[in-house]
C-alpha cells in the first residue's frame, strides 16, 4: 500500500467518524427539547429552531470558512476543527449530564460551525494527495460527506431506544477523539500560495461569476438539494396520505432515502467526463422521483427512494470535480465552502416549502414538481465556450480512463 493511499484513507475515514460524531446527539436533544417543550404553545416553534441549530451555520459560514484552507496550512487548520469539536461535544456532554438544555444545543451547533471548514479543505487538497486516484477518492469524499449528514442521526435515533441513550453525548466524543488521532502525523500540501496572496472573499466571488461552468456546477447542486430537500419532507404525507402509513412507515421511507446515498458506489459504471456523469446521475434522479411520485404503496417506494440517494452523491461528486478542475488551487476551498453553503441553504429551503405545497397541491404533485426541478437541473449548461471538467489530456486521463469501481482506492 503506497503511503498517499494509506494518507487518503485515514483522511476519509476520520471524516467519516468525525462527521457522525457531530450527528449522532442530536436525536437525543430532540426528543429532549420537545419533552420540555412540546406541551406549550411555542413547543413546535422552539423544536423547529433546534433543528435549524443543525444546519445554519453551514449555510450562514460555509462561503466563508472554507477559505481557511486557501489561507493557512491545511493540515493544521484540519486538526484545529477536529480539536474544536471535541471541545464543543465535551461541553455537550457535560450539559446534558447537568439538565442545561439551552447551552447543549448551542455548543452542539457551535461543533458544527468548528467542522465547517473540513469538507472544503478536503476537497481542495485531494487533487494534490490522491493524485491519479483523486476521482474516486473525491467520489468516497462526497459519499461520507452526505452519509454521515443521515447516518449519524439514524445512529443516534437507534441509541434512544437502548440502555446506551445516557452515553450518546460520551459517543460522540470518542468518536470525535479518534477522528483526531487518525490524522495526527499527516502532512497536507500547503495551498499554492503564500498566505499572503491568499485570495480575498470578493476575489473568490469573482472567480465563480466569471467560471461559467463553476457557476452552472453551482446552479445545478442548488436545484438537487432543493428537490432532495423537498423529498425527505414530503415524504410524511406521501406516507400517510396516499400509502396509508403511520410514523413507522415514514421512518422506513426516509431511512431507504438517507442510507441510499451509501449505495452510491453501486453506481461505478456511470463512468466519463463529470458533465456526463452529472447528467446520467440526474436522468436516474428524475426516473426514481417520478417512480416515487407513482407508486402505489410503499414497497414500490422503496428501492427509487434508496437511488435518490445513491444518484445524489453521484451528481455532487461530479460537481465537486467541475470545481476542482475550474478553481484554481489559490481559491479552491473558498469556492468549495460556497457550494457547501448552498446545497444546505438549498436543502433548507426545499424542506420548508414542501409541506405547505403538499397541503396545497396534494403530495404526488409535490414529487411530480421535483421531477421538473431534476430535469431543469439537467438542461443547466455552463455557456457557449465553458470547458467542463472531462479530464482529457495529462495526468487526470489515467485517472478517467481506469475504470475502477468508486471507492477503490490504490493500493
Amino acid at each position: 500500500m503506497s503511503g498517499h493511499g494509506t494518507a487518503v484513507r485515514r483522511l476519509l475515514a476520520s471524516h467519516a467518524v468525525a462527521g457522525i460524531a457531530m450527528s449522532l446527539v442530536w436525536p437525543l436533544l430532540l426528543v429532549m427539547v420537545w419533552d420540555r417543550v412540546g406541551d406549550t404553545a411555542h413547543g413546535p416553534l422552539v423544536l423547529g429552531l433546534t433543528g435549524a441549530a443543525r444546519m445554519l451555520p453551514y449555510v450562514m459560514l460555509s462561503w466563508a470558512t472554507g477559505s481557511l484552507g486557501d489561507r493557512f496550512q491545511r493540515d493544521r487548520v484540519l486538526r484545529a476543527t477536529l480539536a474544536g469539536r471535541i471541545a464543543m461535544l465535551g461541553v455537550v456532554a457535560l450539559a446534558v449530564a447537568q439538565g442545561w438544555l439551552l447551552v447543549a444545543v448551542l455548543t452542539a451547533s457551535a461543533a458544527v460551525v468548528c467542522g465547517t471548514p473540513a469538507y472544503p479543505l478536503l476537497a481542495a487538497a485531494i487533487p494534490q494527495v490522491a493524485g491519479e486516484a483523486r476521482r474516486r477518492a473525491t467520489d468516497l469524499l462526497v459519499t461520507i460527506e452526505v452519509g454521515a449528514f443521515v447516518v449519524g442521526p439514524a445512529l443516534g435515533g437507534l441509541l434512544l431506544g437502548t440502555v446506551l441513550r445516557d452515553w450518546i453525548p460520551e459517543l460522540a466524543l470518542g468518536l470525535g477523539v479518534v477522528g483526531l488521532l487518525l490524522v495526527l502525523g499527516i502532512r497536507l500540501p500547503a495551498p499554492a500560495h503564500q498566505a499572503s496572496e491568499a485570495a480575498s472573499l470578493r476575489e473568490m466571488f469573482a472567480t465563480v461569476r466569471s467560471t461559467p461552468a463553476v457557476l452552472a456546477a453551482l446552479g445545478v447542486v442548488a436545484l438537487l438539494n432543493l428537490a432532495d430537500g423537498a423529498a425527505s419532507i414530503a415524504l410524511l404525507p406521501m406516507a400517510e396520505q396516499v400509502w396509508g402509513q403511520d410514523a413507522g412507515g415514514y421512518g422506513l421511507a426516509t431511512g431507504w432515502l438517507g442510507f441510499g446515498a451509501l449505495g452510491a458506489p453501486l453506481l461505478w459504471w456511470i463512468r466519463g467526463s463529470a458533465l456526463r456523469r452529472r447528467r446520467v446521475g440526474l436522468v436516474l434522479l428524475a426516473a426514481a422521483l417520478g417512480v416515487v411520485a407513482v407508486a402505489p404503496t410503499l414497497g414500490w417506494a422503496l428501492v427509487p427512494l434508496a437511488l435518490v440517494g445513491a444518484a445524489t452523491v453521484q451528481v455532487e461528486s461530479a460537481v465537486t470535480e467541475t470545481i476542482q478542475d475550474g478553481v484554481p488551487d489559490v481559491r479552491r476551498a473558498g469556492v468549495l465552502g460556497l457550494a457547501d453553503s448552498v446545497m444546505v441553504g438549498a436543502g433548507m429551503l426545499g424542506a420548508l416549502g414542501a409541506p405547505w405545497l403538499a397541503d396545497l397541491l396534494g403530495p404526488r404533485a409535490v414529487f411530480v414538481g421535483l421531477v421538473l426541478v431534476a430535469v431543469a437541473a439537467i438542461a443547466v449548461r455552463a455557456g457557449r465556450g465553458a470547458v467542463e471538467a472531462d479530464w482529457p489530456h495529462g495526468t487526470h486521463a489515467t485517472a478517467r480512463s481506469a475504470g475502477a469501481p468508486q471507492g477503490a482506492l490504490p493500493h
